[in-house]
């Protein structure tokens, strides 16, 4: 079967399948060559074959034309294609054989040259087995070189590969960004000579979480702080109290212990001395006199609410008729000393404004303090549930207010004994 036979009839397809494969590959190989920066012979010695396949190839596709153009095969074809047509097949499949030779053994060579020697290549595989993201940019925005990395979180943020320097940075929105539970710290500088700018995304998700929790642990030490120093100031009361007890239990002892004496010596006065029994009743008297007329153990809750919020650093500023007896003057007491409290734990305020209201029906307490407003809405939990138990066990209500800033408000029905000043 000559040429001519098998390319007009079906076994054309295997014979010029196989050597446009074969082309194809010699063509890749070929590219890889002149990309590895390969010596001038290896490139020869494969360029060679790659030129015979093309040639061959197109005479094949010649036959093909010159039948489909001439369908009687009149007139007859030049002499050069009338050589090829006479050729056996045998002569095709042997040059494919030939072909294909050739080329196991230059892959076989390109992979082990790329093995062994640093190419275009290798790098490229190298900056993709990176943990960090690395792209180049062009300054007007086009992307010269991103490894897999970058491209994944290109694709977590845009839905498609980085080819935009710009686009890519504009879905960032900053310097830190999260992608399928990971959290990236991207960086960017330009390279030495400032034709390029380099974009580097480090995978910092475990010191994001160490940061979140020491962030959690400062405020739960700042929270813990915070009660130290209301109940140091607590102790420091009733130690104060504790040691005036002591005194004045010592005073009334001694004072029993004249008392006593001095009945002894009224049933019988030859057993005690006069003097040593005068003196005695002088030094009492005169350590009875230097004390207070009236007891100052016991402090006002307002006054004791106002210094506990001096004490955390909140100033307290009261607008208004303040409530003289109970339960007026205890509730606000106690609605000062919670969101005192409060402002510094979670507004990190510096100041706390009341104003009392005094209304037809009752008094209205507001407080406000400056700190940065909540995030969303307020969940009433531990101090702010017990004091909302304790407006309404006083017959009043309380509503919090988050937006646009923390706000309590407190009413307080009016009660006919009430005295205001």
């Amino acid at each position: 079967m000559t040429i001519r036979e098998a390319i007009l009839s079906p076994a054309r397809l295997p014979v010029l399948g196989v050597l446009f494969l074969l082309l194809t590959v010699q063509m890749t190989v070929l590219i890889a060559a002149f990309r590895d920066g390969r010596s001038r012979r290896f490139k020869g010695i494969l360029l060679v074959p790659f030129l015979f396949s093309a040639v061959v190839f197109w005479l094949c596709m010649s036959v093909i034309s010159w039948k489909h153009n001439y369908p009687e095969w009149r007139p007859e074809p030049p002499a050069w294609l009338a050589a090829v047509c006479a050729c056996p097949i045998r002569a095709a499949w042997a040059f494919e054989t030939i072909l294909a030779v050739i080329l196991v053994f230059a892959v076989r060579e390109t992979f082990r040259y790329r093995r062994s020697h640093v190419t275009p290549d290798s790098v490229k595989q190298a900056m993709d087995l990176l943990p960090v993201g690395v792209a180049f940019g062009e300054p007007n925005g086009s992307v010269s070189f991103r490894n897999l990395v970058m491209n994944r979180l290109s694709g977590a943020l845009t839905g498609k590969l980085l080819t935009d320097w710009k686009v890519f940075q504009a879905a960032a929105g900053g310097d830190r960004v999260s992608s399928e539970g990971r959290v990236w710290q991207l960086s960017s500088q330009e390279t030495p000579g400032g034709s390029l700018s380099q974009l580097t995304a480090t995978d910092i998700t475990e010191q994001a979480g160490i940061l979140a929790d020491l962030q959690e642990k400062n405020r739960k030490l700042k929270d813990l702080h915070l009660r130290l120093q209301i109940y140091n100031r607590q102790a420091e009361r009733i130690i104060i109290a504790q040691e005036l007890l002591t005194a004045r239990m010592t005073v009334h002892d001694a004072l029993g212990h004249i008392l006593l004496e001095s009945r002894h010596y009224l049933s019988d006065p030859k057993a005690y001395s006069d003097t040593l029994l005068l003196q005695t009743l002088k030094n009492t008297n005169a350590y009875l006199l230097r004390e207070y007329e009236q007891d100052d153990t016991a402090r006002d809750a307002l006054a004791d609410a106002i210094d506990m919020a001096e004490a955390v650093g909140v100033e307290v500023t009261i607008t208004g008729r303040i409530p003289r007896e109970e339960p007026g003057r205890g509730l606000l007491a106690a609605a000062i000393q919670e969101c005192a409290a409060n402002a510094v734990k979670h507004a990190e305020g510096r100041a706390l404004s009341v104003r009392i209201g005094q209304e037809k029906n009752g008094t209205r307490f507001t407080l406000q303090n400056d700190g940065t407003p909540p995030s969303g809405p307020i969940r009433e939990a531990g101090g702010l549930l017990s004091l909302r138990a304790l407006a309404e066990g006083r017959g009043g209500c309380m509503e919090v207010e988050s937006l646009p800033a923390f706000r309590l408000v407190i009413f307080l029905p009016a009660a006919p004994d009430a005295n205001p000043v």
